[in-house]
């Protein structure tokens, strides 16, 4: 009975333990010459999902003369590199890979690039790659979770339906050109024996938000080192904007489908992740998200003209003598005391809203430029 039970354990925690192995395994690059894993079978919320879908267990020749358009295909590291020749750049063109699986380590001494390739329903998991520059490439209804990419490039590449790991896909040194459209293409499935529950997919979708904020946290520090300025402050904004939205959605789902302690929790929170949302984006946007030291500097020159313009205008009492000087001391925060209204508290609180303003500036400018002058991001 004991040995039974063991058996009965084993069958159970077996596709477990091949995922957690095959995850360890692209980590330390020791892969045998054979297909592992059964995602296709098992994983319904990756866009790879379909059990009907049989990958040929034997790896493929990377021969593209006589297979230019391979389908099913085990995809194995070993034997690509084992075809590049040392200090050779090596470039696949014009190949359509379907329902493939890319497996192993894709460790070149050169660089490998794939130019205008199309991968539709491909799986990366328990892949490592390393130098593969990726070009015009299209992938739609592919997986990248379970893969490690180092000093990888994408660039023109276009992203529908793709499935991504926050915390098991790995990106070293990897640039990617458009991480906007490729965070929007990510793709959450259903459970297909849960697909008519609401809660379902409404748990499917927050999820699909946080991770999409950790796939941005990764490729944001990935392009702190490599890749160029402007590419790595968009990135800085869709990290922010999205890490905020991910939050929003999670207090609508547990107010939506939580127990009471949990929804009053929520209730008390969504106020405040929105009011965050609101003030990162309005703080982002006055730098353009710490790429820009002059929207500030126009920013400072358009208070100063717009409340020279009121105090000048707006008929006080008693009227002020010099109404550009006031803007132009508070503006700049200089004898801020000396422009106290007492008993007016219109023109007091005008000054307030005047002060809280520049002080707002002079923050992000001074931290912008700081940033800029130390090239610390």
């Amino acid at each position: 009975m004991v040995l039974t039970k063991l058996i009965r354990l084993f069958r159970c925690t077996g596709p477990l333990r091949v995922e957690a192995m095959g995850s360890s395994l692209a980590a330390n690059g020791a892969f045998a010459d054979h297909h592992i894993g059964d995602r296709r079978e098992t994983n319904y919320w990756e866009p790879i999902y379909g059990p009907e879908v049989t990958v040929s267990s034997e790896p493929h020749n990377w021969d593209f003369d006589s297979d230019p358009s391979p389908t099913r295909q085990f995809m194995a590291g070993e034997k690509l590199v084992k075809k590049i020749q040392a200090g050779q750049t090596h470039k696949i063109k014009d190949v359509t890979f379907t329902e493939c699986d890319f497996q192993g380590r894709f460790h070149v001494t050169s660089i490998v690039i794939f130019d205008n390739c199309k991968f539709i329903g491909c799986d990366f998991a328990y892949s490592s790659w390393n130098s593969a520059h990726f070009k015009n490439c299209s992938f739609i209804a592919s997986s990248l979770a379970l893969t490690s990419f180092e000093k990888c490039e994408f660039r023109g590449c276009k992203w529908d339906r793709v499935g991504v790991s926050g915390n098991k896909t790995d990106l070293t040194r990897t640039f990617i050109e458009n991480p906007g459209q490729l965070t929007a293409a990510m793709f959450s499935g259903l459970d297909p024996a849960k697909a008519a529950e609401k809660e379902h997919a409404c748990h499917q979708w927050y999820r699909l938000a946080g991770t999409r904020a950790h796939v941005l946290r990764s490729i944001m520090l990935s392009h702190a080192m490599v890749g160029d300025e402007h590419v790595y402050f968009r990135t800085v904004e869709l990290h922010e904007l999205q890490r905020n939205r991910a939050r929003l959605y999670e207090d609508w789902y547990h107010l939506r489908f939580s127990q009471k302690a949990r929804k009053l929790k929520a209730i008390s929170q969504l106020p405040l992740h929105g009011l965050n949302l609101a003030l990162i984006w309005l703080l982002g946007w006055t730098n353009n998200w710490g790429e820009s030291v002059s929207r500030p500097s126009l920013l400072f020159g358009a208070i100063f003209a717009i409340f020279g313009a009121i105090y000048a205008l707006v008929p006080f009492t008693p009227e002020i003598d010099h109404p550009w000087q006031k803007s132009f001391d508070i503006t700049l925060l200089i004898g801020f005391t000396n422009h106290n209204s007492v008993g007016q508290w219109p023109l007091t609180l005008l000054q307030d809203i005047h002060a809280i303003l520049a002080v707002t500036l002079y923050t992000v400018f001074f931290a912008t430029l700081i940033s800029k002058l130390s090239r610390t991001r």
